[in-house]
């Protein structure tokens, strides 16, 4: 074999190793756990908990589905929605525990915490002393001030 040919070989064989490194990190966070992971062997349906939010706050629950949104500022929250409605359920992490990834959105998640009513108005004390909007919090904001606002407090998820 000539040293011309050698040293193409080497150069696909480099290339082809180049690929799979790229391949494995794109897919590296697939099925990794975020927070305490997921126990709960079923989950409750988005559905389920927006049509009938009073039967399941205070309660640990989990939920699975595709990711729509995910907070670009912080990785704090991501949203799942229900697919015939379209209506999501936050799932909100405390700030700096869990860290979701900034391109989850359009990837499936199993994500497990307590349903909490966080709203009954724009405003309301959520955080000890400090009073903040339910949005600054990363829920979605009432659309008028008897609105109720609920989320999934993480405490832990699995993304796939």
């Amino acid at each position: 074999m000539t040293s011309e040919r050698r040293g193409t070989g080497r150069g696909l064989l480099a290339g082809l190793l180049l690929m799979m490194a790229l391949a494995a990190g794109v897919g590296a966070d697939q099925g990794k756990t975020y927070g305490t992971g997921v126990t709960l062997n079923s989950a409750v349906p988005v559905a389920s908990l927006l049509g009938g939010p009073a039967s399941h706050v205070g309660k640990t629950v989990r939920v699975d589905g595709v990711v729509t949104k995910v907070c670009q500022a912080m990785g704090c929250w991501l949203e799942i929605a229900d697919q015939a409605s379209g209506r999501g359920v936050r799932v909100k992490a405390k700030d700096g525990v869990i860290v979701f990834p900034r391109d989850a959105a359009g990837r499936t998640v199993s994500a497990q915490g307590v349903f909490e009513e966080i709203a009954t108005s724009p405003v309301r004390e959520a955080h000890g002393d400090h009073a903040k909007s339910a949005e600054s919090l990363g829920a979605p904001a009432p659309t008028s001030p008897a609105e109720k606002v609920y989320w999934v407090r993480a405490t832990g998820a699995v993304l796939h």
